[in-house]
């Protein structure tokens, strides 16, 4: 009986071991399709491209540098967030938002364990903005998918925030 006991306290072990976190990139393929003038293809995630809830710690910890209290309540509005084309070839995707009031952007892509693949950019405060996202470096594989993290402020108050998600190749 006393060969079984580390057997055993092995196996608990294993059992308790921390999975890595991974996103679950939503229904419809993950993604909200769109063309090369930002038409809707498909029906979109639902998930993608509007204002999200709680953030669990990778999330938050994407935007640490900000300095902001990212499960507070958001303070505004913004319109017309996509990013196209999506899914996205070899060369480049938009991503576009509106905002009613000039708002700081900044944004981080990771993949589906949270690894980032494009650091942290922030912009001058602006209404309207189109990112030009490169992703033919090799940080991105083709078939694969991506999540486009916003955080929007304005001030030293979190404005708006949320993700969508980006698919390179077709």
């Amino acid at each position: 009986m006393k060969f079984l006991t580390p057997i055993v306290f092995a196996l608990a072990l294993a059992a308790c071991k921390k999975k890595d976190p991974t996103i679950d990139f939503g229904p419809n393929g993950g993604i909200s399709m769109r063309d090369a003038s930002n038409y809707p293809k498909s029906t979109p995630d639902p998930t993608d491209w509007t204002l999200d809830g709680s953030w669990n710690a990778q999330e938050r910890g994407l935007f640490q540098d900000l300095g902001l209290d990212l499960n507070a309540p958001a303070t505004g509005t913004v319109s017309n967030l996509s990013a196209y084309p999506n899914p996205v070839g070899a060369g480049q995707t938009i991503f576009h938002f509106d905002a009613p009031t000039a708002v700081t952007c900044s944004f981080v892509v990771v993949d589906e364990k949270y690894q980032v693949v494009r650091p942290l950019q922030t912009a001058t405060p602006n209404r309207s903005v189109r990112f030009s996202l490169d992703v033919s470096s090799n940080s991105f594989r083709q078939g694969k998918l991506y999540r486009l993290y916003y955080v929007f402020q304005e001030g030293n108050s979190l404005y708006y925030k949320g993700h969508g998600d980006i698919k390179i190749g077709m």
